[in-house]
């Protein structure tokens, strides 16, 4: 039997201390996609849907976006890249507020949304480079690159995280000043759909793309400049 929740009660998961966390280094996606992501919850609700089923269609949507930034007209393959990587976000934060509203959170779940949101990485970065390259007539050159900048976060984000097991990971400190232009950086994630709309600029957009990650790697290995690291 499907739960019934109000939109009034579904929207009280904006004060959810997870969701209150994303604006330190999620703004975008906190600002553009988690307040619409709320009624998604109340259809998804009143269909039955469980968490693992939102998450899997984000998969779904992920996986076709590559063929349709190669397939359809130029025009409609850069809003489908648009839209299905907007989509995917709104998806993406309404599984876990739908996990939360029913009482379904799981490890697998979890497990299944972070391997997803991986995934969709992936797609994003070569769907975004796929578009750079119908526009400049470059083959596959600035996928590949795109898919070089996606593997760089990707390491990056398991260097974060093989460094949480060694060091523990305890309550976020006071946001400062200074954490400001890093968290406006780090927010910017959230906007790599709306890249494809620089048309023949795109490519631009995956040099972006590719610093940024330079730029994440080197500031994922800076914990290991401290203690336990500095002990050896």
């Amino acid at each position: 039997m499907a739960i019934q929740l109000s939109l009034r009660e579904i929207v009280k998961d904006l004060k959810d201390q997870h969701v209150l966390e994303e604006w330190r280094g999620e703004w975008a996606i906190a600002f553009l996609f988690r307040v619409p992501s709320q009624l998604f919850v109340w259809v998804f609700l009143r269909l039955g849907w469980t968490p693992l089923m939102v998450t899997g269609l984000g998969f779904v949507l992920s996986l076709i976006m590559p063929a349709l930034a190669v397939w359809l007209p130029l025009t409609l393959a850069v809003w489908s890249v648009v839209i299905l990587g907007a989509l995917f976000q709104i998806l993406d934060c309404a599984d876990g507020t739908l996990a939360r509203a029913t009482g379904r959170s799981s490890v697998f779940g979890a497990d299944m949304d972070y391997l997803v949101g991986m995934f969709h990485y992936i797609c994003i970065y070569a769907s975004v480079g796929l578009i750079a390259d119908r526009y400049l007539e470059t083959g596959t050159f600035w996928a590949l690159m795109g898919v070089v900048a996606v593997a760089g976060r990707l390491l990056a984000r398991l260097v974060r995280e093989q460094i949480k097991k060694r060091i523990g990971e305890g309550p976020p400190g006071p946001f400062r000043m200074s954490d400001l232009p890093g968290a406006f950086v780090s927010g910017l994630s959230g906007l790599i759909p709306f890249g494809v709309l620089a048309g023949s600029y795109t490519s631009w957009v995956i040099v972006a793309l590719l610093v940024y990650s330079v730029m994440d790697i080197v500031d994922a290995f800076v914990p290991m400049r401290h203690s336990p690291y500095r002990d050896l």
